[in-house]
């Protein structure tokens, strides 16, 4: 997938879509398989806000139960079966304990006839049922746990996700199928056309953020995927009279030491009926999530003492052995863009997804509120809805692929057995250590040859990235190519994870990243050193870093 910022203004397209986060990803990989001609434009990078911050898990939302919200956890559950089958590497299952405390607002009973729906919703097979445990199976599961007060636990299954690498293989599948797909480039302004059919766009000015410069672009229908930023691509249009469609909601999460092991912990916030989710995350535990309005610029949103002493009190409520701002690695902020539901507390706000259409443009519709895990079903809705405003489907579009076809790097049949086969055979062909074999198999999927291949031809390839214990200068190589990765930030902050599992290291780390890509694009020492303090800057907003902490 390469960047080419000429194709924008050469063709007419079926379908234009503002915004690289998952929603527009699924859209653009929906409808490019259904026969539109389409674009995507994306202002900063793939995935670069609220679908690279969420708590990286695929569920089906088990206290949205208690609201009666069944259709959306229906949806959620059919959805994580789905991405299980269609990307294995990227829907891992995990347990998740729910310890059952005296004051609790929720008795064991109620949480085994809602464990029971959520199973008959869609569980994966006998393996996937949820279970009832004793106080002394809880604890003999999670040992961390404080005893007193501790009446029951539950153990029931999701999934997990690195929702960066799931946005972009989204996008990288929608480029595949013929999508024009562009990251950095901003639209400015629609221009407006008042024919006989009323309203409508007819083309944009977007600028590449990069060199400054702009293009126009056209297209018979738009979509307006921009999340946080939904209400001001909206206020592009002739006659927008100030309303607000989404209500955005700032969302913490902070690392921590791995206290529950392989277990996602799940248990209550007092009081209140809030909750906190835990699951594990390349050894270490993710802890979220915070849920406040949110009224300030949605590139500067980040973490602040409060939340995360907020966070530390919740899990202090059933640890042994309680943690500290000592403890905490790191963390980060992200934001829901919530469909606007006038009376409700954030955390009673619907997560469902709805498709607003203004008056003042026929063929223009915005995506409100959704969630990481339902994604693909958005997309296809999505893609329903511009078909039958366009009224001259091209042929095959009346079938539905994203149920069927596996993202890149999903055809691996069982991933357990493929990961062990894969992994042995890439440390065997690439001299690589079987560890860090095995995790380029899970990260890729089947993709994994492409990131290796070129070892063959360079054996330089495989040293490993400073900084890092298990990253290889391949990889960077593979964003480079492959993935339109332009600065150190996309690599280290989204295509890599290197944020996560080496946090403390990105200060050595970032350098060398960024000495790879100066010899890509040809850039000069002083623009070596410029990508390097922009990286610094968004790493300080936006990951789990030793020098967030240091601020918390």
């Amino acid at each position: 997938m390469q960047r080419n910022l000429e194709d924008l203004s050469k063709r007419k397209f079926d379908l234009a879509i503002i915004g690289g986060g998952i929603q527009g990803a699924a859209t653009a990989r929906d409808a490019a398989r259904r026969g539109l001609k389409v674009l995507l434009v994306e202002a900063r990078d793939f995935a670069g806000a609220t679908s690279s911050r969420s708590s990286k898990m695929i569920h089906g939302g088990l206290r949205y139960l208690e609201q009666y919200d069944f259709r959306l956890v229906h949806e959620a559950r059919r959805e994580r079966r789905l991405l299980l089958q269609l990307a294995p590497h990227l829907a891992q299952p995990v347990p998740f304990l729910l310890p059952i405390y005296e004051g609790d607002p929720y008795s064991s009973f109620k949480i085994r006839m809602g464990l029971t729906v959520y199973d008959l919703m869609g569980n994966l097979g006998r393996k996937d049922l949820h279970k009832m445990l004793s106080p002394a199976e809880t604890l003999r599961r999670v040992p961390s746990l404080k005893p007193e007060g501790l009446r029951k636990g539950a153990v029931y299954f999701d999934s997990e996700t690195d929702d960066a690498r799931l946005t972009l293989e989204n996008i990288l599948d929608a480029a595949d199928h013929g999508a024009v797909i562009a990251n950095y480039t901003q639209v400015r302004n629609l221009a407006i056309s008042t024919g006989n059919g009323g309203a409508r766009v007819v083309s944009a000015e977007a600028e590449d953020r990069l060199s400054d410069r702009r293009y126009e672009i056209s297209a018979r229908y738009w979509v307006n995927a921009a999340g946080p930023w939904v209400d001001q691509v909206r206020a592009l249009l002739a006659g927008y009279d100030g309303s607000r469609t989404v209500r955005l909601t700032k969302g913490t999460h902070i690392l921590l030491p791995p206290v529950a092991g392989p277990f996602a912990l799940f248990a209550a916030i007092l009081p209140g009926k809030r909750i906190f989710v835990m699951p594990p995350w390349h050894g270490h535990a993710l802890l979220g999530t915070t849920d406040t309005d949110y009224d300030g610029d949605p590139a500067r949103v980040r973490p602040d003492l409060a939340d995360t002493e907020y966070l530390l009190a919740a899990l202090n409520r059933v640890l042994a052995r309680p943690l500290g701002l000592s403890d905490v690695v790191g963390a980060f902020a992200g934001l829901r863009a919530l469909a606007v539901q006038p009376g409700r507390s954030p955390s009673e706000n619907t997560r469902e997804y709805r498709l607003h259409e203004d008056p003042w443009a026929s063929n223009f519709v915005s995506i409100c509120g959704g969630k990481l895990t339902t994604a693909r079903a958005l997309g296809e809705k999505v893609t329903d809805h511009v078909l039958a405003r366009l009224g001259d489907a091209p042929p095959g579009s009346n079938t539905y692929p994203t149920r069927t076809e596996p993202l890149p790097g999903g055809q691996t049949g069982p991933f357990d057995v493929y990961v062990n086969y894969a992994a042995w055979e890439a440390a065997r062909m690439f001299d690589v250590p079987y560890p860090i074999a095995e995790r380029i198999v899970k990260t890729y999927g089947s993709r994994w040859r492409a990131v290796l291949d070129p070892i063959r031809e360079d054996k330089s390839l495989a040293a490993v990235v400073p900084g890092s214990t298990d990253l290889l200068i391949a990889e960077v190589e593979f964003a480079l190519r492959e993935e339109m990765a332009v600065r150190v930030e996309d690599f280290v902050l989204r295509r890599s994870g290197l944020n996560w599992y080496a946090a403390s290291a990105l200060r050595e780390a970032a350098p060398a990243v960024a000495s790879i890509f100066a010899a890509h694009f040809g850039w000069n020492d002083t623009s070596r050193s410029k990508a390097i303090e922009a990286f610094y800057e968004e790493a300080a907003k936006a990951n789990p870093a030793k020098m967030v902490n240091s601020e918390l």
